[in-house]
């Protein structure tokens, strides 16, 4: 996998060594930006699970913003089958 262009803010997530664990919001960035169904609920999933969504949404507003709406109703999505 490599950052496409405009995704130079990936450079460093993907190209660190095999097997690394990426952070929350560059992974929330690609799971977003997937076509699947799965990823988005991915997301949800990671918000029920404690998922930092201040710095989630700060590192989305910064590099995609056009993805931010996608988190919020992610983020409402989550917090909505944990009540």
């Amino acid at each position: 996998m490599s950052a496409q262009p405009g995704e130079d803010f990936l450079t460093a997530t993907l190209d660190a060594e095999p097997g690394s664990m990426i952070e929350a919001a560059p992974l929330v960035y690609m799971k977003l930006k997937s076509p699947r169904h799965k990823d988005r609920t991915d997301v949800i999933e990671l918000v029920k699970s404690g998922l930092d969504v201040d710095t989630c949404r700060r590192y989305l507003a910064r590099h995609a913003p056009a993805f931010v709406d996608d988190f919020n109703e992610a983020v409402a999505r989550g917090r909505a089958e944990e009540e």
